[in-house]
């Protein structure tokens, strides 16, 4: 029997992303809403090559390269990268 997905929740067999240090990074995440609603949330952020801490309220902080991949543009004014 195999497993669909590995220890990081990334379907397994698949490739990472090539991410270096300097390079723009998406994180996704459910966050709650008034205790019953969830919602998906993007984050964006620069790996420093150890880790990437976003801006949002808070500063959330990810160490695991496996759970990032490289954003296509930018959230805020929507340029390709």
């Amino acid at each position: 029997m195999t497993k669909e997905y590995d220890e990081y929740g990334n379907l397994s067999g698949t490739v990472l992303a090539d991410i270096k240090k300097g390079d723009v990074v998406e994180y996704t995440e459910t966050r709650t809403i008034n205790r019953t609603k969830k919602q998906k949330v993007v984050l964006q952020g620069i790996w420093d090559g150890e880790k990437v801490q976003f801006d949002d309220k808070e500063h959330t902080l990810v160490k695991a390269i496996q759970w990032l991949k490289l954003a296509e543009k930018c959230q805020k004014c929507n340029r390709k990268f």
